[in-house]
């Protein structure tokens, strides 16, 4: 038996036309990596909040049991548990404690990875300060130590002094070289009409001249008793100022801040080679 009447029939070879080229079966190709990287995306993208990405760290130092505030809204007592956690934005932060000055600073955070610590000076007061300062203008002491509305009046004492004093010596000025004319006129007066007259004119100058030198001696003496009461005010309320109000509070946990953003994601990555 030879060779080719032995071979199946289903061996035979496919005859295909002359001029066409034999096709490969195309290989299946697979689409793992690209799956997988569009699925870790759809994760991500719901597991952070819509539009909150990563937030700020503000990390605040200063005094223990000082409060603060952060844009007029309690953040926690010093020290705080941990940093903040805050949005980008402008914040206005106020601390105060008993017995020392309150402390007020705007910072603005641009960047959701910023790491921005802020301390906050809150310094004694000073006595010496509260007195003496008060030889610059009246009431600036009693503004240092935190009382506004007299501080104010004392200021408005004083400035209303000086300016009656002013105007007094002006008037008293003008009064005096008025007064001399008039006696030069009444020293030149022939008849005893004219001699009458002139003489009442240059009396009036002459009380003029006074009235308005006692204004003046009156404006000073305001002034001047409105820096001392001011500078006994500073120093017999200083204690009372320095004393405090009582026990401090704890300081609270809480350190996330985040007004009117909603939840916030924060994350931190460090790589070391």
């Amino acid at each position: 038996m030879s060779y080719n009447a032995a071979r199946s029939p289903d061996l035979e070879p496919v005859r295909r036309p002359p001029g066409e080229r034999m096709r490969l079966p195309r290989r299946r190709t697979t689409h793992a990596l690209p799956t997988a990287g569009l699925a870790l995306l759809a994760i991500v993208a719901l597991a952070l909040p819509a539009g909150h990405a990563v937030a700020a760290t503000l990390q605040l130092a200063g005094p223990a049991g000082a409060e603060v505030r952060i844009n007029g809204t309690t953040a926690g007592f010093l020290p705080l548990a941990e940093p903040l956690t805050v949005p980008p934005g402008t914040y206005e932060i106020a601390c105060d404690l008993p017995g020392r000055q309150p402390f007020r600073t705007v910072i603005r955070i641009l960047q959701d990875d910023e790491w921005r610590h802020v301390n906050l000076r809150v310094l004694p007061y000073s006595r010496r300060t509260a007195v003496l300062s008060n030889l610059a203008l009246a009431g600036l002491g009693p503004r240092y130590l935190g009382k506004p509305g007299r501080g104010w009046l004392y200021s408005a004492a004083e400035i209303g002094g000086l300016a009656a004093a002013l105007y007094g010596e002006l008037a008293r000025s003008n009064a005096q070289d008025e007064y001399l004319l008039a006696m030069a006129a009444y020293g030149q007066a022939i008849n005893a009409d004219e001699i009458a007259v002139r003489r009442a004119a240059a009396d009036a100058k002459y009380r003029d001249a006074v009235d308005a030198a006692d204004l003046r001696d009156l404006g000073l003496a305001v002034a001047a008793g409105a820096v001392v009461v001011s500078m006994l005010d500073s120093w017999l309320t200083f204690g009372s100022v320095t004393g405090g109000g009582g026990a401090l509070p704890a300081h609270t946990a809480d350190a996330t801040f985040a007004p009117d953003a909603g939840p916030a994601f924060h994350t931190a990555v460090r790589l070391g080679f």
